[in-house]
């Protein structure tokens, strides 16, 4: 994977390639935290391939970055129809934090885990009785209800930093991102263009809420004519 710019000093120079110890440097979190958010997409826009799934367009370039940004983060956050679309299940990486306006639970979570390492958040818009059924689910302390109809990200986010949860990972969907963005709650995009054009009627990666974000590259690699890039927000205060 070769490095084409960065907007600070790196270990390595442009045009040259790096190990996965630049890459870890290149994608360390801001000092402090922040919620980063990753994503793939080809040329033409589509965030998902032809079987509906993310799986259908990245390959191995992606999945380095995916990799590492799980790495290097404290929890994961997606929403409850990606989680449950693309086969999310409790495992030994990083904790995941569900969000859910109507308290479902993801198909792949059949196992109760352990008390915070999958937490479903939901409003209290919820109906009492998903809300119950969640609990004896996952656990009474792994359901949060933060939020009224929708769940408040902003609530969400500062009480994972209360926990010392700083790196906050979002992998969708196209939804709670531009919910994200809206919020002015996204610090970081992490966004891999693989390359391919698939055409027809596809999600980009953010969809829903109306925004206007200003971003700046912080970093830009290329792998076998994959981009890889980072881009940062340069004033982000929704959970400051």
């Amino acid at each position: 994977m070769r490095l084409l710019y960065a907007d600070s000093p790196t270990p390595v120079a442009p045009g040259t390639e790096t190990d996965i110890d630049a890459l870890r440097a290149l994608y360390a979190w801001p000092g402090g935290g922040g919620v980063r958010t990753n994503f793939v997409a080809t040329l033409d826009g589509a965030a998902t391939g032809p079987s509906g799934l993310t799986g259908s367009i990245n390959n191995a370039a992606d999945k380095i970055v995916f990799d590492l940004n799980r790495e290097l983060c404290d929890v994961v956050l997606v929403g409850e129809a990606t989680a449950d679309a693309e086969g999310y299940r409790p495992a030994d990486g990083p904790p995941l934090i569900v969000v859910s306006r109507r308290c479902r639970v993801p198909r792949g979570f059949v196992d109760p885990p352990r008390d915070g390492h999958v937490v479903l958040v939901t409003g209290s818009g919820a109906e009492a009785g998903k809300v119950r059924a969640a609990r004896q689910q996952l656990g009474e302390a792994n359901v949060w209800v933060l939020g009224e109809e929708d769940v408040d990200l902003g609530q969400v986010i500062v009480a994972l930093g209360r926990e010392g949860r700083h790196n906050i990972l979002c992998e969708g969907g196209p939804r709670v991102h531009a919910a994200l963005l809206a919020r002015n709650l996204v610090d970081e995009v992490a966004l891999t263009w693989v390359p391919r054009g698939i055409g027809g009627a596809h999600p980009r990666i953010a969809h829903g809420a109306d925004f206007d974000v200003q971003l700046r590259v912080k970093v830009l690699l290329e792998s076998d004519s994959t981009l890889l890039g980072l881009w940062r927000v340069p004033e982000t205060s929704g959970h400051s």
